[in-house]
């Protein structure tokens, strides 16, 4: 006889969904900090939530049919995914910024079914008709695709600076995106044509230095005098859907535009944003209040402008003020409206709310996602809205906890958090810092942060004036970048406009800023108080948040070749003279570019100070790194000119181009040699950033372009970048049917598999896989980071297809008893309940639990929702000795098998999570019978 067993059910309460915590290792785990944009949707049908996992690169499936969201599927995508949009309910749309890439998903298949490549930086996808719109934030356009057959369309330049959140009208005719970093219209008068400052209000110091002067570029004071170009500050651009072609944008909406909704009832646009006042002189001047947190109403007949402040009537000049900390809305972001136009939700990143607004802009209601929390160890941070309107429920996706928050808008309370995905890896160093950047709530009053200006540990593309004329002398102490001169550089603390340095790639780069005045990242702790109008930080947690800030890198250069080779040319010049030029050729004396800005390898800084002197400038400056240089670009200030930005390069962003800063004094050998200097130019845009371009790179190979020619050179350039160190090659996708992982081996040129005893195999192998039909996903990961992310997920040492769940009895007992258990029928026998759970190792090993641990928690559920009765049960896939069927009873003494529709929840390629309806309106109880054969 087989062994059997019977679990009936009458009630059973639905055990929740937990979430591993990581402790993986910092080495195994690369922080490029990416910039979600729309990270959380439902499906069309409303049935499913969709949210990326920008820490595990996954896209998790939720299924939102039980009485709270199911984990139901985590399907590997591209490097930091930061926007999910679904086309069908059963495709999806991901999109990855690091990888440059969109990951099309099959969620019945549980896989990346292609791959599509969107240089550099995509932000976030939308579609109209049959055609995809996806913002490339570092090319500033828009590139257009068809969504059924994914082949390129076209390309729609903007005029504005990194395009990201992105909406569509109601009937689909007009598309709209966002400039992130539009800038407010502000720019610089050089300090050669500037007036002198003030005096200063500390009557020890001595004179102030020359400095440039922060305008308005409109201001009649200097254009068209000294200003001659124009600024148009374009803040969303319309793009007319069937013609593809800009048909109007919309200026002056605000600084950083994080976020977009077309109001249902009207079509206007609503575009969260904050309003830098860097046209306010002097650190004292703008103490916690340096930026506006608002709602910006775009009238889509006349484009007129209503701005909603979201925290009206704040008495800025008391600090610390603790009511408005109370009510304070920082930094919105996602923004979501109720289908009938009258209300909306916005993010407040900054600040751990949630706010309910009217249609008209003006904020109803506050909704704390952390109530009670005062640790930024513990913020949530809020970016992404997901509205179930007839059910009643607000998605709260949160960046910095990895969870999302369910809020009942009926109450406007939460009602549940949970994680983003099954597993988090983000390691304890970034878990335990990241919040100090991003949280409001240390300003004196709770609207600005350090992330209000380094958005996303990066800048805001702006220069302030942060001096004050009431401060001290300090000398710096520092390494002259020219030797046998003086090491010691006074700094006046009326410094002048400063562009916002990036926060990445700061590691191993002390002194800081512009003046080597910051020591190291703990000097920045007094700007909590004289900055932000709080509270310096403690000494561990300014440690811990120096710790995070450390892990924060720069993305690969898009400029570079894919195999980490300089293009033939670029910008008009050859970089690889230019190289030759900044190594080897002296552009004043015997001094090489190489001299102080070290590359090759190197940030571009020896972290060296030049003084005034030698820089024929008012104040000395620490040698800067390069490694963005690339994106400092669209200043132009030649005479007619339409410039993005109002600030370019060296520290105030007075020079348009390296070419113009080639061409001062400074450069005695090379200033008037163009060839050189474009050269030059030309290397320093494609400078390395620390990162190989193939790191994210990804293709997806399937039956019909395994033989194409372009895809198999892009798959050996991987597996070359793997010899050579730059990257881990790893694969996603199907082997014989089945979702597995693949991790590349260069030594052997062979790939192993997510499970022992599956493989190695050669390419070839792979390629006779594919041609029958699997499909493989193949990306570069940062080196270290392989492991993780192709073969062992939380880096326990068991790999991700071995382990529960089991296909076989003998397989289950071995693994969680001793052989001395498994062989004592007592304790390892199908009938057999060691833990005294009421469940018998039989069901155990079928439902995936475990014998020495009561988790009747997680046995199967019955529910009767309107007058039907269902079971909900674990099955194991693949298994090779169970049997499982559904019986009913309408009166306990007779069982007959049931009739049923059986609906799967969720579903990992080793497992199952199905529904069983019972279609017999009378069945009142139901059994679950598993049978071992």
């Amino acid at each position: 006889m087989r062994p059997a067993a019977v679990l009936s059910l009458f009630l059973v309460l639905f055990g929740g969904l937990s979430s591993v915590t990581a402790q993986v290792p910092a080495t195994a785990f690369v922080n490029f900090e990416a910039r979600q944009t729309r990270p959380i949707c439902l499906s069309p049908d409303s049935k499913l939530l969709l949210a990326v996992n920008s820490a595990d690169a996954r896209l998790s499936v939720f299924n939102l049919s039980q009485t709270q969201p199911l984990l139901s599927k985590e399907i590997p995508v591209g490097i930091e995914p930061v926007s999910v949009s679904p086309r069908t309910n059963d495709e999806v749309w991901v999109v990855n910024e690091l990888s440059d890439s969109i990951s099309v998903v099959s969620v019945s298949l549980g896989i990346a079914t292609d791959t599509i490549f969107v240089k550099d930086e995509p932000a976030d996808v939308v579609f109209a008709g049959n055609r995809a719109f996806v913002s490339v934030a570092g090319n500033n356009e828009v590139r257009v695709y068809d969504a059924i057959t994914h082949a390129f369309v076209t390309s729609i330049p903007l005029t504005g600076q990194q395009p990201r959140a992105m909406a569509v009208n109601a009937d689909g005719s007009r598309v709209y995106v966002v400039f992130a970093e539009s800038g407010n219209r502000t720019t610089l008068i050089p300090y050669q044509s500037a007036p002198p400052q003030p005096s200063p209000t500390n009557s020890s110091l001595p004179p102030p230095p020359a400095v440039g002067l922060i305008v308005d570029a409109t201001d009649p004071q200097w254009n068209p005098s000294v200003i001659k170009y124009n600024m148009p500050d374009n803040d969303v651009a319309e793009i007319d859907a069937t013609t593809l072609q800009v048909t109007r944008y919309f200026p002056h909406a605000g600084t950083l535009n994080l976020g977009i909704a077309v109001q249902p009832s009207t079509g206007d646009l609503f575009v969260t944003n904050t309003d830098a006042r860097n046209l306010v002189h002097f650190e004292p001047n703008v103490r916690a209040h340096f930026v506006d947190n608002r709602i910006t109403r775009i009238a889509q007949s006349s484009g007129a402008l209503t701005i909603s402040d979201l925290n009206p009537g704040i008495d800025y000049n008391t600090l610390p003020n603790p009511t408005a900390q109370g009510t304070a809305l920082a930094q919105p972001m996602g923004i979501v409206f109720d289908p009938s136009g009258a209300s909306a939700y916005v993010a407040a990143f900054g600040s751990d709310r949630v706010a309910r607004i009217n249609g008209n802009g003006s904020v109803l209601a506050r909704i704390d996602l952390s109530p009670g929390a005062t640790s930024s160890r513990s913020k949530r941070g809020p970016r992404g809205l997901a509205l179930d309107a007839p059910n009643g429920l607000l998605y709260v996706l949160n960046r910095i906890s990895n969870t999302i928050s369910v809020i009942n808008v009926a109450t406007d309370a939460v009602v549940n958090e949970l994680p983003v995905g099954a597993f988090d890896p983000t390691p304890t160093v970034i878990r335990n810092g990241r919040g100090f950047l991003y949280d409001a709530r240390l300003s004196g009053n709770g609207t600005v942060s350090c992330g209000s200006c380094h958005l996303d540990g990066d800048t805001d593309r702006l220069a302030w004036d942060l001096g004050d004329p009431g401060g001290q002398m300090v000398t710096v102490t520092g390494t002259p970048s020219i030797p046998n001169t003086p090491s010691q550089f006074p700094t006046h603390p009326m410094k002048g406009p400063m562009r916002t340095q990036t926060l990445k790639g700061l590691s191993n780069l002390t002194p800081l800023h512009w003046r080597a005045d910051r020591s190291g990242f703990e000097a920045f702790n007094p700007a909590f108080d004289s900055l932000m109008g709080g509270p310096q930080l403690a000494a561990a947690d300014m440690d811990a948040y120096r710790q995070f800030i450390e892990t924060v890198v720069f993305p690969p250069n898009p400029n570079q070749k894919l195999d980490r080779t300089l293009p033939a040319s670029i910008a008009g010049g050859n970089p690889a003279a230019g190289l030759n030029t900044f190594l080897n050729e002296p552009y004043a004396l015997d001094i090489t570019c190489n001299r102080c800005h070290v590359v090759n390898p190197g940030p571009g800084s020896n972290r060296s100070i030049t003084s005034a002197g030698f820089l024929k400038e008012p104040q000395s400056m620490k040698v800067p790194q390069l490694r963005n240089l690339y994106k400092k670009i669209f200043f132009n200030d030649a005479p007619g000119a339409t410039s993005l930005d109002g600030y370019g390069f060296t520290h105030d962003g007075a020079l348009p181009s390296i070419f113009r800063f080639l061409t001062t004094d400074v450069f005695p050998l090379i200033k008037n040699d163009t060839t050189r200097k474009t050269n030059l130019n030309s290397f320093l845009m494609c400078l390395d950033t620390g990162a190989a371009p193939a790191v994210g790179y990804s293709r997806t190979v399937n039956a019909t372009n395994v033989n194409d020619s372009a895809l198999n050179a892009d798959w050996n350039v991987l597996q070359g970048q793997a010899g050579t160190g730059n990257i881990e090659l790893i694969a996603k996708g199907t082997l014989d049917g089945h979702r597995h992982g693949l991790l590349y081996q260069p030594a052997s040129s062979t790939y192993t598999s997510d499970k022992t005893g599956l493989g190695p195999f050669s390419q070839a192998q792979l390629k006779t896989k594919i041609q029958a039909g699997d499909s493989l996903t193949f990306m570069g990961v940062p080196p270290g980071s392989g492991m993780r992310m192709g073969l062992d997920r939380d880096l326990n040492g068991e790999l991700d297809g071995d382990g529960p769940p089991f296909t076989s009895y003998n397989g289950w007992t071995a693994y969680w008893l001793t052989p001395a258990e498994a062989a004592d029928p007592n304790v390892g026998g199908a009938t057999a309940d060691g833990d005294r759970d009421g469940l018998t190792n039989l069901l155990e090993y079928a439902l995936n639990l475990r014998p020495k641990l009561s988790d009747i928690a997680n046995a199967p559920v019955g529910q009767i929702t309107t007058g039907v009765l269902s079971l909900t049960y674990v099955k194991i896939l693949d298994s090779t000795d169970l049997d499982y069927a559904v019986f009913e009873s309408s009166n306990l003494q007779s069982w007959q098998p049931a009739a049923v529709t059986n609906e799967v929840l969720a579903d990992d390629g080793r497992q199952q999570t199905v529904r069983a309806k019972l279609n017999n309106p009378a069945a009142k109880f139901v059994q679950l019978r598993v049978t071992k054969h």
